[in-house]
């Protein structure tokens, strides 16, 4: 299935001012993006696309960019990434559009290095979190989520130098995503001169008694939990059986909401990471996408996978302003790897470069509080 979103503003009043401005400013600025619409995590797709939709309305209603209306164009991939690459090619060949943006999942967006490198697309802000994305550099993928390895370079921070404990363990899911959070986690003990306990486990596990018999017999204070949070909820629960009551930590996933669905009070005083501004912020950029989805998505409910797409649409407004409407491949790369410091409010400042296409290389602190995570640091940088 498809979505397009043009905004409301694209009726016939809007085709009679089209009538004064010159060619370029009428053409339409095609924008495509790749999710999971159905499937398992249909939630986080579709929630990704209203963001983006609500940002686009927001900026078509306003009048465009130097006179350009955007136009949004969704494929549902179901999170496989060989449907990825196949909606990724329709929306470059046939539809034509300028950039892939927020294209949902960490798989699906490794997926499509080749197609962009080979098409010379940008792929820009896509929700995903792998080191692959960035590293090598590619020249068209462009990030503002700090993948798990920087999360974890910011959280081993604050174990060694705030909390100051050095009896560590990692129970990780043993996967890319997994390997690759440890590595960011063993960079820093290891400058460290600390150890690192790593309990690796199979993605699908349900019995984790042997992994925190484990870390509670290897005299482990701290625990940090890299999987999903159905998983990080076995594990403490697995723990409070044991009598065993470490600090618990973990990367963005952890801080869901759903994590104390799952765990109650159990989850109280865990630790993780926010890589954006929880939805009760009272920043007025918080409040502004929040009234803003509701004028232009009000039956969805406002999420940080939402908070996301919105970001990303007002950012590839902001690209194309830069570039004075321009939407080759050139100039759009040009515009972003001059972008510096650009504060969306919802994150931490974002900066690029021509050999430094991650934009967040920090993330936030936030602890597990009477049943809502809360923010307890500012923006803490990973190196």
């Amino acid at each position: 299935m498809i979505w397009k979103v043009l905004g409301r503003s694209l009726a016939c009043a809007a085709a009679v001012a089209m009538m004064a401005l010159p060619a370029s400013a009428q053409e339409l600025v095609n924008v495509g993006m790749s999710g999971p619409f159905s499937g398992g995590l249909s939630l986080l797709g579709q929630s990704v696309r209203d963001g983006v939709e609500v940002a686009f309305g927001e900026v078509n209603d306003a009048g465009g960019v130097s006179g350009r209306k955007l136009l949004f164009i969704a494929e549902d991939d179901g999170y496989e990434p060989m449907r990825t690459i196949a909606s990724a090619r329709k929306l470059v060949e046939q539809d034509k559009v300028v950039a892939l943006l927020a294209v949902t999942g960490t798989a699906p967006s490794a997926a499509l290095l080749p197609f962009v490198t080979e098409s010379k697309t940008p792929l820009l802000f896509p929700y995903a979190f792998a080191h692959a994305l960035t590293t090598p550099l590619n020249r068209d993928v462009f990030t503002t989520l700090p993948e798990v390895r920087v999360q974890m370079m910011v959280l081993a921070n604050y174990i060694l130098k705030e909390l100051k404990q050095t009896k560590v363990a990692a129970i990780y899911q043993n996967d890319d995503f997994g390997q690759d959070a440890v590595a960011g986690l063993e960079e820093r003990f290891k400058s460290a001169n600390v150890p690192l306990t790593k309990l690796p486990f199979d993605r699908g596990t349900t019995n984790f008694s042997g992994v925190v018999a484990q870390a509670k017999g290897a005299g482990v204070e701290h625990v940090v939990f890299l999987g999903i949070p159905k998983d990080a909820a076995l594990v403490m629960r697995e723990a409070n059986n044991l009598g065993w009551k470490p600090q618990f930590s973990g990367h963005n996933a952890l801080g869901d909401p759903q994590t104390f669905q799952l765990a109650g009070p159990l989850a109280e005083g865990a630790i993780a990471i926010a890589v954006m501004e929880p939805l009760d912020s009272d920043k007025p950029a918080v409040k502004a996408f929040l009234a803003a989805q509701q004028k232009y998505k009000p039956n969805s409910k406002p999420t940080t996978y939402s908070m996301h797409g919105y970001q990303s649409g007002k950012l590839f407004a902001e690209i194309l302003k830069r570039t004075g409407g321009k939407t080759d491949e050139a100039s759009i790369v040009s515009a972003l790897e001059g972008m510096k410091n650009f504060d969306t409010g919802l994150m931490a400042p974002l900066s690029f470069a021509s050999d430094q296409h991650a934009g967040a290389l920090s993330g936030a602190i936030m602890k597990a509080e009477g049943g809502k995570w809360k923010i307890i640091s500012g923006w803490l940088s990973a190196n």
